[in-house]
């Protein structure tokens, strides 16, 4: 695929990622109100194997991968089951837009350790807009703020958790295909979440199965096209289109539960995402210069 082609189809991928992450996080929330968040997490992701099933159908097969790789998706899947539950742990202390605004530092946790671990260096300029950024993320869950201690622990802690399984998905994307590594993410995180079976079990209620399958087909395609996204395009270019959450946040928490932002969170919001576009933005025109000057 071209350069420009597969850049097109990995932005268009994660605009289709973002909006079903968004309504998954939402459906989450309304469980977590009547079920624990262990059952909430463990059904999700039996559901999820619909979905997952299906691309490999239509794929035909899953494609052959040596001990090593399988075990790195597997660790990605593992990674995945951690990073998406402690999210979905926070998701009932706070307001939905509170918690996709504390989310937002993600994409540019991502390109900090992308060129960490995948030696894509950021310059001055960019390293000035991360530090901006990680002054807004302070400011919107700063003791005595809006937001709870607990709930941005476990944000800050799920976002790293979700910046390194991206980073390790460019890393093995040229060397798995997409339906394959859902795949085996798919199994590894269910695997995960039936360690929390002891713990907390409950069958979904008649009323309520509809809406568990209907979070569990949404992670299962979210997952897929999130892979994609990273897959077909490098993290610079995709990554902004992550902030579109913030207003899909917005809209469905203001239609479900009333819930209005506040001030600190939009405005701290709005600064990680004005950095976050201007450090990928940056890292492109660099990116363009070193090619036209080789």
């Amino acid at each position: 695929m071209k350069p420009k082609s597969a850049a097109l189809s990995g932005i268009l991928c994660m605009l289709i990622a973002v909006g079903l992450w968004t309504g998954h996080d939402a459906a989450s929330k309304w469980l977590t109100a009547v079920y624990p968040v262990l059952v909430v997490l463990f059904w999700r992701n039996v559901f999820a194997l619909i979905p997952a099933g299906f691309l490999v159908l239509r794929a035909g097969r899953l494609q052959p991968l040596p001990p090593r790789l399988r075990l790195v998706c597997w660790l990605r899947g593992m990674g995945g089951a951690f990073a998406y539950g402690t999210f979905v742990f926070a998701l009932p202390l706070m307001p939905l837009a509170d918690t996709i605004a504390v989310g937002q530092v993600g994409p540019i946790m991502i390109i900090v350790l992308s060129g960490w671990l995948l030696k894509e260096r950021l310059d001055r300029a960019s390293w000035i807009a991360v530090i901006i950024a990680f002054a807004a993320t302070l400011y919107i869950v700063r003791p005595g703020g809006e937001i709870p201690l607990l709930g941005a622990a476990l944000l800050l802690g799920a976002t790293t958790l979700y910046a390194f399984m991206m980073v390790l998905t460019r890393y093995i994307g040229g060397q798995v295909d997409g339906v394959t590594l859902n795949w085996h993410t798919s199994c590894a995180t269910l695997a995960t979440m039936t360690l929390g079976i002891p713990i907390a079990f409950a069958w979904p209620a008649p009323g309520d199965l509809l809406l568990f399958v209907l979070v569990g087909l949404i992670t299962g395609l979210a997952n897929f096209f999130m892979i994609q996204a990273f897959r077909l395009a490098p993290a610079p270019t995709v990554a902004p289109f992550e902030y579109s959450a913030v207003l899909w946040a917005m809209l469905l928490g203001l239609l479900i539960w009333g819930d209005v932002p506040s001030c600190s969170v939009t405005g701290g919001a709005a600064v990680l995402a004005a950095s976050g576009i201007f450090i990928m933005r940056r890292e492109s025109l660099i990116r363009k210069r070193s090619r036209t000057t080789v």
